[in-house]
């Protein structure tokens, strides 16, 4: 174990333009040794409570992963510490977790056991209400998601009409000579094992991205820089599909908007990330950093001629996604109220005593 640990940051779910899109099945390892499922209404300190045992283990310099939620990235859906082969999850709507080994590897705690739940019911109706509200505005906002979903193809679109395949072909047969060079193609008995997650997320507080710490760990890093539709996302499929063939494992980090399209990959045995940089999430390029520009593959009489249609589509798409985060404000705003109702009825103090209990037998094994 090494004595800095390390923290990663990233999505197990995103509000996609097709609605919420969950890689929750993707938090572990399949050999987990244990998965702690929280159950509880809004306010009963799940959050809070994956969130101590990630700081304690990362005290003691075990590297851990913190899975935000896209609906309030302060929260946190889940932990993971990788070394332990343990998850904590929030296992409530919606990401429902199901229970694959009840008892030998999967457990519920339940954090509705130390709430006074004749206190809560006096709020029945006001809970009723909140939750509607919060339901109606998340719905708002998936229909905005949906306007820039459909805006970013037509944007794809214009530059994919200027793209020249030829040249973003041999471009990508470079990237992956120059990646994967050192890795033998006949060497592999079985392929590498895939996980597919989120660097970013379109949240209540706008565009947050996480991909600095994915890229901290990692001693080789090559950034993709182009624009929709240049052909950034077949590059990092064909680099990700080779890599697999030759049994490398591969971490996938789709686009939170477009959740088909993958927006970085990382290779952990090779320690190498490639990541993309385009709006709205630019990657700062640094010296040692190695750059595939796949604008170089585009037509420049071809981009000129559909300059309008990019400013159009990039002006239309930026207002509706300014328009899905306000929604989102608002259905966060509910959901506090929400909380507002369980908090002052909730006994934290046993809470704490079932976290401490917890992290005990996590430590334990």
């Amino acid at each position: 174990m090494r004595s800095a640990a390390i923290a990663r940051h990233v999505f197990a779910g995103a509000n996609t333009s097709e609605g919420f899109r969950s890689f929750f099945n993707y938090l572990i390892s399949p050999e987990a040794h244990r998965i702690i499922v929280l159950k509880g209404g809004p306010g009963v300190g799940k959050s809070t409570f994956m969130k101590h045992i990630a700081e304690s283990l990362l005290k003691m310099g075990h590297d851990v992963e913190m899975f935000h939620c896209s609906s309030d990235p302060e929260s946190l859906d889940g932990m993971a510490c990788p070394d332990l082969q343990v998850a904590v999850v929030d296992g409530t709507a919606p990401h429902i977790v199901d229970l694959r080994y009840p008892g030998a590897v999967d457990e519920i705690v339940y954090l509705g056991d130390y709430w006074d739940e004749s206190a809560i019911r006096d709020h029945r109706q006001e809970i009723f209400t909140a939750s509607k509200e919060k339901a109606t505005n998340f719905s708002r906002a998936y229909r905005f998601l949906r306007t820039a979903g459909d805006v970013l193809n037509d944007w794809s679109e214009a530059n994919s009409m200027a793209l020249d395949r030829g040249k973003a072909n041999r471009l990508a047969s470079a990237a992956v000579k120059n990646v994967l060079g050192a890795v033998s193609e006949f060497d592999a008995t079985v392929p590498g094992r895939v996980r597919e997650l989120f660097a970013s997320a379109t949240t209540p507080d706008g565009f947050v991205n996480y991909v600095d710490s994915l890229v901290r760990p990692c001693a080789n890093v090559y950034v993709v820089v182009g624009g929709p539709g240049t052909g950034k996302s077949t590059l990092l499929r064909r680099l990700a599909d080779e890599a697999i063939r030759r049994g490398l494992d591969v971490e996938l980090f789709h686009c939170s908007l477009n959740a088909d399209s993958l927006e970085h990959i990382v290779l952990p045995q090779l320690s190498t990330a490639v990541i993309t940089s385009v709006e709205p999430h630019e990657w700062q390029v640094r010296p040692e950093d190695k750059v595939i520009d796949m604008n170089s593959c585009l037509d420049p009489d071809t981009v000129k001629t559909n300059a309008s249609i990019i400013d159009y589509d990039r002006d239309m798409m930026n207002a509706a996604m300014d328009r899905a985060v306000h929604f989102l404000q608002l259905a966060r705003q509910s959901h506090a109220r929400l909380e507002s109702y369980y908090i002052p009825n909730v006994d934290f103090d046993a809470v704490a005593r079932v976290r401490r209990a917890t992290l005990e037998r996590i430590v334990k094994g």
